[in-house]
């Protein structure tokens, strides 16, 4: 039975009653059974976490940011798929910002989730404006932090988002647009570093890497736009235009070392048989990467 005035997330699950006297076969497979229901509740939410792409892709486009708040594993999360799109997409256009970071990145913070004002300094610092979407982040939707973010981006015009687990929560109030998923009690009862944590990091996957489709970062399902910053990266760029080209390895590498190391760039060359020089301006001229690259594809 739920308790009243408690956030679903914190309730008690009868499903994992007496964990500590099951068999780790047994302990593992009630785990495994809550986990399928993350999918689900993400499926159900997807009307609303595709009206939030339609805002976040015009904002962007613009010049302005994605930026995501939250504290504990929420703004974890945040902070993670902002940091991954840098690499991923090439851009600097997600943010995130987590309750009294860095240090709460590695150990909680005393005290940082109750400050709402500390919120207010944390997106003044950046200067969120009405040009910006913030997404906040919180499993009960109650955090006090992330709710003060909220209420000020409104104050200042920004495109609110809450991404919460709690169908009743506060912070589903201070929103344009409320995504809730309704994961229900957790394993560990108030552990929302568990379903309501994977949820959060599924919605965040599908809120950058839609956006960034959706503006021409990604063709096919390439990452084209792809930064290649170390050995890992260098090698996927030069697989990557191999397959979207049919060069040989060698003759691949010398069109990105002619094209400095831009994926795009390089493909364009060999696409067109044309400089580098030429290649840029196309890509200039375009509306975004992958609508120039399907254009040369097609003419080619």
């Amino acid at each position: 039975m739920r308790r009243q005035n408690v956030p679903l997330t914190e309730q008690h699950n009868p499903a994992s009653n007496s964990l500590d006297t099951k068999t780790l076969p047994q302990l593992l497979r009630i785990i495994s059974r809550e986990d399928r229901k993350v999918p689900l509740a993400v499926a159900k939410a997807i009307p609303e976490i595709a009206a939030a792409i339609d805002l976040i892709v015009p904002a962007l486009a613009a010049g302005g940011r994605l930026v995501y708040l939250g504290a504990g594993t929420s703004g974890r999360l945040g902070v993670l798929d902002a940091a991954e799109c840098i690499p991923t997409f090439g851009t600097d256009q997600v943010i995130g910002i987590l309750a009294g970071a860095p240090k709460a990145m590695f150990r909680p913070v005393e005290g940082a989730e109750d400050d709402p004002e500390l919120a207010v300094g944390d997106l003044r610092r950046i200067k969120l404006g009405p040009q910006d979407v913030l997404v906040g982040i919180s499993a009960s939707g109650r955090t006090p932090y992330t709710l003060g973010g909220l209420k000020y981006a409104q104050r200042g015009g920004a495109v609110t988002v809450a991404v919460t687990a709690n169908p009743d929560a506060p912070m589903n109030r201070c929103a344009k647009i409320a995504i809730v998923l309704v994961v229900g009690p957790e394993v560990v009862a108030g552990s929302t570093r568990m379903k309501a944590g994977t949820a959060q990091k599924l919605v965040l996957n599908m809120l950058s890497t839609a956006s960034m489709i959706r503006l021409g970062r990604v063709f096919a399902n390439w990452m084209i736009n792809v930064q290649p910053t170390n050995s890992k990266l260098r090698r996927r760029t030069q697989g990557i235009l191999i397959e979207a080209t049919g060069a040989s390895a060698s003759r691949a590498a010398r069109a990105l070392d002619a094209s400095g190391g831009h994926l795009p760039t390089a493909i364009l060359m060999l696409w067109k048989n044309v400089g580098r020089t030429e290649a840029e301006q196309l890509l200039r001229d375009g509306p975004n990467i992958a609508s120039v690259l399907r254009q040369a594809r097609m003419s080619g």
